[in-house]
């Protein structure tokens, strides 16, 4: 995404926001990417770090109507704040509720994958144990390391397994960070 098109989808976002508003906003943004671009970072870079504008622009507008409702307490302000939390909740709902329900059945999916893999290691290591006659040696050789293969290929995914859950756990974890900042701003502000 161009630094033009990120700017465009965030102003579209901002409407209906006071201009000046508008304009810090888009300001504050247009020098992350003169930052960036001074860095030697692409605008696209730029923008895929900031996220998504149009996300972005729905939490902007919930913080600018936490500050209208801090300076100037009236209906109209309070029934922004609300507006703006419900939009926020639904662009949640909307994305975070399917993405939530493929995470988990990725994860369990890799989880019985990484269970399987143990068990048939197992499996074929206690196979092993009563062992015939010395002609089928290469037989018994191959399953034993199969079974070695199996188990490790079990136990290296189960790592990673634990890799891959603890990094989206950190990410959930800012995500609720955010969330939260906005909650208790608001509540502040009551």
């Amino acid at each position: 995404m161009t630094r033009g098109e990120f700017l465009g989808e965030l102003r579209a976002g901002l409407t209906g926001l006071r201009q000046q508003d508008i304009e810090d906003i888009i300001a504050d943004y247009e020098s992350h990417f003169a930052d960036g671009r001074a860095a030697g970072r692409s605008d696209d870079d730029v923008a895929r770090a900031l996220g998504d504008p149009v996300r972005l622009a729905r939490e902007l507008r919930v913080e600018a109507g936490f500050k209208r409702w801090q300076d100037e307490r009236s209906t109209r302000n309070l029934a922004g704040v609300v507006l703006a939390l419900l939009g926020l909740a639904t662009i949640d709902f909307m994305l975070l509720l399917p993405a939530a329900g493929t995470i988990i059945a990725i994860f369990l999916g890799f989880a019985l994958a990484v269970l399987g893999f143990c068990i048939g290691g197992v499996v074929l290591l206690i196979s092993l144990l009563p062992i015939g006659f010395l002609a089928d040696l290469g037989s018994q050789l191959g399953r034993g390391l199969a079974g070695a293969g199996l188990i490790a290929g079990g136990i290296g995914g189960g790592a990673l397994f634990v890799i891959v859950v603890e990094w989206t756990a950190r990410m959930l974890v800012k995500y609720a960070r955010l969330h939260y900042r906005l909650l208790t701003t608001a509540a502040q502000s009551v």
